[in-house]
């Protein structure tokens, strides 16, 4: 499941995600925070996520900016 949103008007967007392991194929509790490259290649898409681990359950935020791409 996930929501998208996308601001046409600053290149600001962001979305939502719940993902899913059934116990026996992982049980996590924790978070992460991934950013994005420091020298990107040519063409790539540049975005922060967020991840928080509640058991057997995740939540994933991922976030941008279509100017940190130029």
């Amino acid at each position: 499941m996930s929501f998208r949103f996308d601001s046409e008007q600053n290149g600001k967007w962001w979305e939502l995600m719940l993902g899913w392991k059934w116990p026996h194929q992982g049980f996590t509790i924790g978070y992460d925070f991934l950013e994005p490259n420091d020298q990107p290649q040519e063409n790539e898409m540049t975005y922060y996520t967020c991840l928080l681990y509640l058991g057997c359950l995740s939540i994933i935020y991922n976030f941008g900016n279509h100017d940190w791409d130029e």
